[in-house]
């Protein structure tokens, strides 16, 4: 039995980091909420832009503290009858892309720039027909300084985000187009890829962090039995 336990002890606690790098990735999800439709996107042969586009939710995953879902209030005019709606803009040409907005549930009761960033990862557009279609992007970006220290977070940690996008609908005569469903995924970053773009870390699912333990186990049982 004895021969046994050490290497047991060996792949729990690799097991156990394992878990805790896992654990370290903070995702930050804005999206539409309860806020409906509402800010212009343009799209021109030169340059892609939208304005006013209604953020009226953040989920919260990972963070050291206040996970969870919180409202996202601002000037936007939007379906949340109480505290209206943070707001997107972007800019294809400028690259830049942004939410100003506040979370009173974090402490935040002034609108703020919760997010500011890049299109460094590129912008897509698809429209069907001029009526209805989508845009996404992806790219690096920075959160409000308040924003991470009510998460328990490094003021100077990075994110990138990805999975941004926005569902447009029209009249049919093309742009401008209405925003009417938004969604920007973040995850925080430790390690700079090609190009400079921070990459986000692998999060190893639990079912391969089990494999991987239960493997090291016969391999470290198997080297001490040849030792022997």
């Amino acid at each position: 039995m004895k021969r046994f336990k050490k290497p047991v002890l060996i792949a729990g606690a690799v097991f156990a980091l394992a878990t805790g790098l896992a654990n370290a990735t903070t995702f930050i999800d804005f999206l539409t909420g309860a806020g409906g439709a509402g800010g212009t996107i343009s799209i021109t042969p030169t340059n892609v832009t939208g304005s006013g586009i209604f953020i009226d939710a953040v989920t919260i995953v990972g963070a050291s503290t206040n996970n969870g879902t919180f409202d996202v209030e601002g000037s936007g005019v939007c379906g949340d009858p109480t505290g209206g709606c943070g707001l997107l803009s972007f800019d294809q040409n400028l690259n830049t892309i942004s939410i100003v907005g506040s979370i009173p549930a974090l402490g935040i009761l002034a609108p703020i720039p919760l997010l500011t960033g890049d299109l460094s990862q590129g912008l897509t557009v698809q429209v069907d027909n001029g009526t209805i279609g989508a845009i996404t992007g992806s790219g690096s970006d920075a959160k409000a300084r308040e924003l991470l220290l009510a998460l328990g977070l490094d003021p100077a940690t990075q994110f990138a985000f990805f999975g941004f996008s926005t569902a447009v609908s029209g009249t049919g005569q093309g742009s401008p187009y209405t925003a009417i469903d938004t969604d920007i995924t973040n995850s925080s970053v430790t390690t700079t890829g090609g190009g400079g773009f921070p990459e986000t870390p692998v999060v190893p699912e639990p079912g391969s962090l089990i494999l991987f333990g239960t493997g090291l186990v016969g391999l470290v049982s198997r080297l001490r039995r040849r030792s022997a």
